[in-house]
């Protein structure tokens, strides 16, 4: 068997192109070209459909995605063991993160881990709780970060609690106020998550007795920001992202107190590949300093 071709296959499908995929593994066109056909004889039926939008999988191909992606994650998985057994740390990681650690936590994290493995790999795939589950189901990432991996099929390690504020427009009458009721949620228009990105908020509404008046609704954060700092409405927010990112909405501490348990999870860590369990050390380690400091609870 030649993992050459599976991992040609994926990148084909990936990119959509074969001459993309080519040039990204440094093949010609007709050399990618023979390895599909080659692969596509091997197993016996075509897996691959060309379209007017590019290069697609057929049904059967769709089938053996999964698999073949978690093939090519075993095969590195070993070469990165032989090269560790070698005395050369080298390999990928793809980590699956939210916006806000992606954007706050991950380049102090990768600016430590890469002083000690300059050759490693790191890809970020951002987005909120539905890409990254399905980042994780598909095997597409190696490892999580976010909130919302407890009952989930992974082997999961909280790591802090993140205060969940209220976010206010600066004129508005409870933005002099240090605390805000939840129940003051019933009385303002609201500025929603999109589905995906809206699961904190959404357990936090749910103590409410009924569902405040969604006016607005948006994927980034930072356009939720912009919307309450001209006084569009309300929203919530983790503190996270509020501490870092300067803006004139005003962001309050919520009466009762709400949090999210951030966390990090792997497939399975028996399965891990020595790269992510040494990058796992350098979170925990991040996180334990963020502990010390105060801008994180255990």
């Amino acid at each position: 068997m030649n993992i050459r071709k599976y991992e040609a296959f994926v990148r084909a499908v990936e990119l959509g192109s074969l001459s993309k995929a080519a040039e990204e593994l440094g093949y010609t066109q007709s050399g990618i070209s023979h390895m599909m056909q080659s692969l596509e004889d091997e197993v016996g039926f075509p897996l691959m459909v060309r379209t007017s939008a590019g290069i697609l999988p057929n049904t059967e191909g769709e089938m053996l995605l999964p698999i073949i992606r978690q093939l090519l994650r075993t095969n590195e998985s070993l070469e990165q063991n032989i090269a560790k057994i070698k005395g050369a740390d080298i390999g990928c990681i793809r980590i699956a993160a939210y916006p806000s650690v992606a954007t706050y936590w991950l380049p102090g994290i990768i600016a430590l881990f890469q002083k000690d493995y300059p050759n490693v790999e790191i890809q970020i795939i951002e987005g909120g709780t539905d890409i990254i589950e399905g980042a994780m189901d598909r095997r597409e990432a190696d490892l999580c970060l976010y909130a919302g991996g407890e009952g989930r099929n992974y082997e999961w390690l909280p790591l802090c609690r993140d205060r969940m504020l209220a976010l206010v427009p600066p004129e508005h009458p409870l933005a002099q106020g240090e605390r805000m009721p939840l129940a003051a949620f019933l009385d303002e228009p609201f500025i929603m998550p999109m589905p995906g990105y809206d699961g904190e908020v959404h357990d936090i509404l749910e103590q409410l007795p009924r569902q405040p008046e969604i006016r607005f609704s948006a994927c980034s954060d930072y356009a939720i920001i912009s919307l309450v700092a001209k006084g569009l409405g309300v929203s919530i927010l983790s503190e996270l992202l509020l501490r870092n990112y300067p803006n004139d909405a005003v962001a309050l501490p919520m009466e009762p107190a709400q949090y999210r348990m951030l966390g990090m999870g792997v497939p399975q860590m028996k399965s891990a590949s020595p790269m992510t369990r040494n990058f796992m050390r350098y979170v925990q380690e991040y996180v334990e300093g963020l502990d010390r400091a105060g801008a994180c609870q255990k």
